[in-house]
């Protein structure tokens, strides 16, 4: 399952993104429904320096602390061929992505991985034919410039055709639309 922001125009880039407690309650509802989190290198970095110092944040909402927690508890694969280390708490190091191990996420009494943002992650497993569920949150912006788009890191020599699940309207115009994949 992979939860990707996007703007409007389709950009995947944190400074365009609302996340409020609205969106810390969704995410919650996600993480109890996964194993455990992936990640690619970049946002495991950025992930790694703003949760876990929230825990001890006496500023942050509770939102914010009950996801930092959930985080924190929950284990951590950062697929990376350049880290060497992290200091964040139940984390592992993958140097490549191993089909097989993550198909054993989908095998029965297990919840599955998630991927959070990593948009050359998603777009590597999407391109292995490895993630069923997507969830598109798109901002209510036209950015107009960004670092990366999705489009921009898939090369498929077909076209993934995408069923429809359903759909969640935030207060911020934030909305989320699940779709699953149809291999």
């Amino acid at each position: 399952m992979s939860l990707i922001g996007v703007t409007a125009d389709g950009f995947a880039d944190a400074q365009f993104l609302i996340i409020d407690d609205e969106f810390h309650e969704f995410a919650l509802g996600l993480l109890a429904k996964t194993d455990t989190v992936a990640f690619g290198r970049n946002t495991f970095e950025l992930f790694q320096t703003i949760w876990p110092p929230r825990l001890e944040n006496e500023n942050a909402t509770e939102g914010q602390r009950k996801l930092a927690r959930a985080l924190t508890d929950k284990p951590k694969t950062v697929y990376s061929s350049t880290l060497k280390k992290t200091t964040w708490n139940n984390s592992t190091i993958a140097q490549k992505i191993d089909a097989g191990h993550i198909n054993s996420y989908k095998q029965e009494g297990k919840k599955g991985l998630f991927t959070v943002g990593s948009v050359s992650l998603v777009a590597e497993l999407t391109e292995m034919k490895l993630v069923d569920d997507y969830y598109f949150c798109i901002q209510p912006f036209i950015a107009g410039h960004g670092s990366v788009r999705l489009s921009d890191k898939l090369h498929l020599d077909t076209s993934l055709s995408l069923k429809y699940i359903d759909s969640t309207q935030f207060k911020s115009g934030v909305h989320i639309i699940h779709y699953q994949s149809a291999y």
